[in-house]
């Protein structure tokens, strides 16, 4: 039987199957790394390989490792230009796979928030395009159909304030310390899993100058808000949570929730090399 040299190509593209992970690895030191122990809850170890901690799912977290873990603070909650966190180096998380791809997740700082688009400079004010009023938009849309029916009156022609005050609570720098629970690899797919809260009022709250209690009546079930990584550097966050199987016992429950995010694999040059090659040497053997 003859075959297309297309539809040869074709196959050779094909997914096969998930790739396990195979090595980790964190530049610098401002990381904490949780594992699960006992069953349900996670402790602080800062001996746990990279490789147990990454190897959980969505309902299954069972450890996280927190990238940029001091951005919560003093000297990292100013945005102003020029501010450590505006030029903080980001904390890069390394996972290479066995099929050779590598996948880098990292923290954000400043410039990733505050850089408006097309080279317009460092501006941290509202309404400019860039990543922080970006996210804020879409934060603002998670609110209305998170809330009850009185949302968007509250939040209309308050935009501008409700941005300010985040901006001036050093919002936007707590959002930046992602923990990652896992990293997947599927063919032609990436699904990071963020850890959080299956309910971040208590958090939010301050941010945008509400009380905890105001905010309850406004979301009776709650608010889900992730934290932001950057994965191949492409920017990655979520409004919608699922329970995690996991908690720390730190007195508020943190990473009760997974955020999972997947996007499109992009293939190492090295891999598509050998994916392209491996159709000629098929070919090859044929004739």
């Amino acid at each position: 039987m003859k075959y297309s040299p297309l539809l040869l190509l074709a196959a050779s593209l094909q997914p096969v199957c998930s790739q396990n992970l195979q090595s980790a690895s964190v530049s610098g030191s401002d990381i904490i790394k949780y594992i699960e122990s006992p069953p349900g809850q996670l402790t602080v170890d800062s001996a746990a390989p990279l490789l147990t901690v990454l190897q959980g799912s969505a309902s299954a977290a069972g450890g996280n490792v927190e990238l940029f873990a001091s951005s919560d603070s003093g000297a990292f909650l100013s945005p102003l230009n020029g501010s450590p966190f505006a030029m903080v180096a980001p904390t890069v998380l390394t996972a290479t796979f066995d099929n050779a791809q590598v996948v880098n997740v990292r923290s954000l700082n400043g410039n990733d928030w505050f850089t408006v688009a097309a080279g317009g400079g460092y501006d941290i004010s509202y309404g400019v395009d860039n990543l922080a009023n970006q996210w804020f938009g879409d934060f603002l849309g998670a609110m209305v159909s998170q809330g009850t029916a009185l949302v968007p009156g509250i939040i209309a022609g308050n935009e501008q304030n409700l941005y300010n005050s985040f901006l001036a609570n050093g919002g936007f720098a707590q959002l930046s310390d992602p923990n990652i629970s896992y990293i997947h690899l599927a063919p032609g797919t990436v699904t990071v899993g963020l850890g959080g809260f299956l309910d971040a009022i208590p958090q939010i709250a301050p941010l945008i100058g509400s009380t905890e209690q105001d905010l309850r009546v406004l979301f009776p079930e709650g608010m889900q808000i992730s934290e932001l990584a950057i994965v191949d550097e492409v920017v990655v966050y979520s409004f919608s949570a699922v329970d995690s199987g996991v908690f720390l016992d730190d007195g508020v429950n943190s990473y009760s929730a997974t955020y999972e995010q997947t996007m499109t694999a992009v293939p190492e040059p090295g891999y598509i090399g050998l994916i392209l090659f491996t159709p000629l040497i098929i070919l090859r053997r044929r004739r």
